[in-house]
């Protein structure tokens, strides 16, 4: 049974009890066991979105100014360093017609990047 059921329950039985500061408490309790929940369920998906960025920080290769993820010795790229740097997002870089790479996120004005 989780902490809401519990609290629902006491919520039930206190009414019946015919206490209202009690009651009070209890339904101040369950609000508080509802928020802790909800946190819970945050910090989990924070938790596995930093295990991601560390299990791909450990995957990134920098080579001329930019980041590769190499996965089973092959070589995925390039991605934007500013933008894992500073937002530990993966944006894969774009090349032009001029043979430049640029980020499309960041790089509106084509800032370029030429890659050997």
């Amino acid at each position: 049974m989780s902490v809401i059921d519990t609290a629902k329950e006491a919520v039930m039985l206190v009414q019946k009890i015919d206490n209202i500061e009690l009651y009070r408490k209890i339904l101040e309790l369950q609000s508080d066991a509802l928020k802790m929940v909800e946190e819970n369920g945050a910090l989990r998906v924070q938790v596995k979105e930093l295990e991601e960025a560390l299990t791909t920080k450990g995957k990134l290769v920098f080579e001329t100014n930019a980041y590769f993820v190499i996965n089973a010795n092959e070589k995925d790229g390039p991605f934007c360093t500013y933008c894992w740097d500073k937002d530990r997002k993966l944006v894969r870089l774009h090349k032009d017609e001029e043979e430049w790479w640029w980020c499309l996120i960041h790089q509106k004005e084509r800032q370029y990047l030429r890659f050997a």
